[in-house]
Order: C-alpha cells, then structure tokens, then sequence
C-alpha cells in the first residue's frame, strides 16, 4: 500500500507540474534598444522532459534624440525582431537549446498610433513631432564623429546563441542555465555585435494557489560577459548583471495572465543615459492555449527606467511542446 501511494503521489506532482507549467514561464522578452539588443542577453528557460519550440515577434519602437558630454546618439524607427528557440532534453536533468533571429530596422507604422495615445490621454511625447512619422534614422556619434549611421530598411540575421542548462535541487526546481553567443549576424545593421558574448544564469519556477487558481512565480539572476561590438564605438563594460522578476495566474482553463520585470545593469561606460544607466523593463501580457501542446503569448511592454528601453514593445510568441 505503501509503494502504492507513493506511486499515486509521483503522478499527481507530475501532473500538477504539468498542468501549472505556463504560470511559471518567462516571456522570452529582453531590451530592444538597438545598441544594446546586439549583445548575447539569455533566455529564461526552464529544464522540461519534452522538446521546445517557440516562435516569436516583437515590434519595438524608438525615439531617442540625446547629447551628453562628447556621445551623441539618435534613435528613430522601429525594430522587428523575429525569433526561433529551439530546446531538448538530454537525459533527466539537462537540456540544450539554440536560439537565431532575424532582425529589421525601418522607419514601422507606430508611430501615429502612439502619437495618437499620447494626444488623447494628454501625456508628453517627448519631442516625437519634431521629425516626421515612420521614417528610420539611427546615428551613433563621439566625439563630434558618427561611426554608425543607418537611414534605409534593413533586414538579416541576428546572432545565434547556444546553451546548455540543468536544473538541481530537492525538486528540481533551480535551472542554471550557461550560453554563448556567436558573431553570426549583421554588425552595419545592429542585428548583431560582430563579437562573443557569453552568459550564465540561475532560474527558479515555482507553483502554487491563489485564491483558488492555478498560480506560478519565478525569479532569477544572472552575469553577461560582454564582447567588443565591431560598429559601437561607446566604451563597453566587461560584462552586466541580469535578473527577472514575474508570475501569472490561470483566469480561465485555457487563458492566464502573467507580468514581469526585467533588469539590465548597465552595458556601456558613457553619459548617455540610454546607454549608461541600468535599465528596467516591465511586461504584461498573458496566454492562450488553443491545443493541448501548443500555445499563444501575447504581452507589452514599457520602459519603467524612461529612456533606457524602447518605449514600446508588442510581443507574440507560438509555442509547442512535444
């Protein structure tokens, strides 16, 4: 009776685990600040027994017009970025994952709606009417010299990052998480840094109850080691620190809703506080499971540190497990 219970109990964990699964998982968001999305930021994964696949596309939208000592930097347009993650189990307790966007900058179509928003609710608009509407101009300048200027859409491959996690603990429940990003996309473009970057992380999911609701949380923190970028001539810092701090709550059978907030310390050593200030992301959003292995996220994003993250970011993300 004994190993009968115990055998009941592993399958009711394994359930409950799997059944609570979407209320303890990460966005797969980050900063999309150019200059700083070239670097090698991790992905909050967990370690699952099944194969993972996710696709996902966040538009971002920038207006950043600043000068501080001899930096200069202009930001004006909107980035896609389109991401495939890819992960398997090796074994119980590991797992490895490769991640390869494809990035554009173009001038986008936000920006009479946010205008729109910020009319409407009488906010400020930070100086948005100055240029005109959904035309694209970044330029990145020391000194009184640009070293990046970038005018016209365009569109290639990000960096491909490849890792390496295992969870450990009592229930397995900690996920440090080890990645390396390679060179493989377009530095002229700000799709990638022309150099490597490597990170390491430690995440914890959790589950539980609220109010009689499947509920989740997770936090986590980490390092980024940061390589030289080949077309940003701004001081780069040797490496930041990294953390996340979220959870979601199950509405109805199929649909939650979920928040987070992610850290950055900073990544450049210059007065722009664009750059060089630590940067605070939040995100809201939630979920939709329209299969019994598959998956819709949906969320937006702000910055909560104003200038240090792109004011908007609307982000989809499809998901399968099998």
């Amino acid at each position: 009776m004994r190993a009968i219970s115990i055998l009941i109990a592993t399958l009711s964990l394994s359930q409950w685990q799997a059944a609570f699964a979407q209320e303890a998982e990460p966005f797969h968001t980050r900063n999309l600040s150019p200059p700083i999305a070239i670097f090698g930021m991790p992905i909050w994964e967990a370690v699952t027994r099944e194969r993972v696949f996710t696709a996902t596309a966040d538009v971002a939208n920038h207006y950043r017009l600043s000068q501080r000592g001899n930096d200069t930097l202009i930001l004006d347009g909107e980035t896609l970025r389109m991401n495939l993650f890819f992960s398997r189990p090796l074994g119980e307790r590991w797992s490895v994952s490769a991640e390869l966007p494809v990035v554009q900058q173009s001038g986008g179509m936000l920006d009479n709606l946010i205008d729109g928003w910020h009319s409407t609710f009488n906010l400020p608009d930070g100086g948005r009417n100055n240029r005109p509407e959904d035309e694209l101009l970044f330029e990145l300048a020391t000194g009184g010299q640009s070293f990046l200027r970038l005018d016209d859409d365009r569109r290639g491959l990000g960096d491909l990052q490849i890792g390496l996690a295992r969870r450990f603990g009592a229930d397995g429940r900690y996920v440090v998480r080890a990645a390396v990003k390679a060179p493989t996309g377009d530095e002229d473009i700000l799709s990638g840094s022309g150099s490597s970057d490597w990170s390491l992380t430690l995440l914890r999911p959790g589950q539980g109850m609220l109010r009689g609701r499947a509920a989740g949380y997770y936090w986590g923190f980490g390092w980024l080691d940061l390589g030289e970028p080949e077309r940003v001539a701004y001081t780069v810092e040797d490496g930041a620190l990294v953390g996340i701090l979220g959870g979601g709550v199950r509405i109805f059978p199929r649909i939650g809703l979920k928040a987070q907030i992610d850290v950055y310390s900073a990544m450049y050593d210059t007065p722009l506080e664009e750059l060089g200030q630590d940067a605070v992301q939040a995100t809201i959003g939630g979920w939709w499971e329209w299969g019994e292995q598959s998956r819709l996220d949906f969320a937006i994003s702000e910055d909560l540190h104003v200038s240090t993250a792109p004011d908007v970011v609307v982000h989809l993300g499809l998901r399968w497990n099998w």
